[in-house]
């Protein structure tokens, strides 16, 4: 399901400069199947909602290869179809600023003041990504822009989809200018088909997110496929597994690594290493 080119060669041509894509293999493509073929738990009541948020948010927490803490100080979760859903939502309240070189759908609905750092507009909600897309890694600048938006009295959105696919990120969401976190299955399960995820926020205020929940409006079908999902995959799989092919790779191409197990840097741009690894494996 997932778009990984099919690499069949050990060659630098299958560096993936345009929309790198998530790292999926035999196992998550076996899920898949699994999930095709109807081998999922046969409630669909509403408890399905109330396990997935309880189920994805102690995975998070058992990952040993990254320690992410202050979530404990949001009040409430919510259930939200991937990120971009969050960042939709964001949208939808009012003007939103970003920072030059974060997740391209942001240039593409062309809607949001772009910014460098430090030189965020006062008052304009940041989103921000964490990790950072663009080095795979959290933003070299994260702790400045957070205690520049105190200043500025800028409500930090952060959109924590590459959590699930990075190692060694540490990083505490109970800094106060955070005012809601979302963070999806997608990056780190090869899930960018069945988008599913979860947001903390720190005040419960209506929107088509808590709406969507409180109505038990989502669809139960992506939960009950993220729910099948982590419950056969551990948090730190990907980087477990194909650490040292990732590291080969880099050294073989002259390719800085970065903490993302399907991108790694070549003259300081992004590419993606998914059909090299995909290739190497099967060897």
């Amino acid at each position: 399901m997932e778009r990984i080119k099919k690499a069949t060669s050990y060659d630098a041509e299958w560096l993936e400069t345009d929309r790198p894509q998530p790292l999926s293999d035999l196992f998550i493509e076996q899920l898949q199947q699994e999930v095709l073929s109807g081998k999922l738990d046969k409630d669909i009541s509403n408890i399905v909602y109330a396990n997935f948020k309880l189920e994805m948010t102690q995975w998070l927490f058992k990952s040993k290869l990254n320690n992410i803490t202050g979530l404990e100080n949001f009040n409430r979760i919510d259930i939200i179809n991937g990120c971009t859903q969050f960042i939709d939502n964001l949208y939808m309240q009012g003007p939103v600023q970003t920072i030059r070189g974060d997740y391209k759908y942001h240039e593409r609905l062309k809607l949001s003041y772009i910014k460098d750092v430090g030189s965020l507009i006062p008052d304009i909600p940041l989103i921000i990504a964490m990790p950072f897309p663009q080095v795979g890694a959290p933003h070299a600048d994260m702790v400045e822009i957070l205690d520049d938006a105190i200043i500025k009295k800028i409500d930090v959105h952060i959109d924590g989809a590459w959590v699930t696919c990075c190692k060694d990120v540490a990083f505490d969401f109970s800094h106060p200018a955070i005012k809601s976190v979302g963070i999806s299955l997608s990056k780190g399960l090869g899930l960018g088909w069945n988008r599913i995820g979860l947001r903390w926020t720190r005040q419960t205020t209506a929107d088509s997110v808590t709406i969507m929940n409180d109505f038990n409006m989502n669809l139960r079908a992506p939960a009950m496929i993220g729910l099948h999902f982590i419950r056969q995959l551990q948090p730190d799989y990907l980087w477990n597994k194909y650490r040292d092919i990732y590291k080969r790779i880099c050294k073989d191409f002259g390719l800085t690594p970065t903490q993302s197990i399907y991108l790694a840097l070549r003259n300081n741009q992004p590419v993606g290493l998914s059909p090299l690894i995909r290739y190497v494996a099967k060897q």
